[in-house]
């Protein structure tokens, strides 16, 4: 592995987040074009929004002093090796947040303010989901064209059971790939970031099916 896919690597929290500038991004987009590794732990980390928009309220104090970025890599190095499994890793992604001042603390009395949708969910194709027979799955894909394929956002409602669910991107040709995977949620509701090598263009579907491969709901693409 070399020293540029390290560097690159960091940058995936951000892009999970909707945070990269425009540098960032093409530097991101060009690397998941060839990279799979880094494809599939985008995948790992799509639950990430979902998990930092259910955080509470913080309680009053001072903005936090984001750290040294010394100390932000030295973070990621010894956690990377472990293979940790997704709640893990949003839970660090959730720390890194923390300690950069993206969760900035509110003065007593002031109102919370209302969740903003990230970036990869306010542009795109959007595609509503009709539910599988015998299925109360509802919601909506937004896909956003990259140069390596597509990016894919899901607002799910009506998920069943414990998971874990995955989402699949079906290409015209008739090719297939699991674009995420996420576990039970307490309101049943998900919000979703995964990724695909297949282009916008070339997309017929995009699906949700539960633990057992069942088909809860499936999005076309006119």
């Amino acid at each position: 592995m070399t020293a540029d896919h390290d560097a690159v690597r960091r940058l995936l929290g951000a892009y999970v987040l909707g945070g990269l500038d425009t540098t960032d991004q093409t530097t991101l987009d060009a690397h998941l074009s060839s990279c799979a590794q880094c494809r599939a732990e985008v995948g790992r980390l799509a639950s990430v929004p979902e998990l930092l928009q259910r955080l509470p309220s913080s309680s009053p104090g001072e903005p936090l002093e984001p750290p040294s970025r010394a100390g932000l890599d030295a973070f990621l190095r010894r956690a990377r090796p472990r293979r940790l499994p997704v709640v893990v890793l949003a839970a660090a992604c959730v720390a890194l947040a923390v300690l950069a001042g993206v969760l900035a603390l509110r003065p007593a009395g002031t109102p919370a303010p209302q969740a903003q949708a990230s970036p990869s969910v306010s542009a795109g194709t959007v595609v509503q989901f009709v539910a599988a027979g015998g299925s109360g799955l509802s919601g909506r894909a937004t896909l956003s064209p990259r140069q390596w394929g597509v990016s894919v956002s899901l607002e799910l409602a009506g998920l069943p059971g414990d998971g874990p669910f995955t989402m699949n991107v079906l290409g015209r040709g008739g090719q297939a790939e699991q674009a995420a995977c996420w576990g039970r949620t307490r309101t049943a509701q998900a919000r979703v970031t995964g990724a695909s090598s297949i282009q916008l263009a070339n997309v017929d579907s995009v699906t949700v099916a539960d633990h057992d491969g069942n088909l809860l709901g499936s999005a076309r693409v006119a």
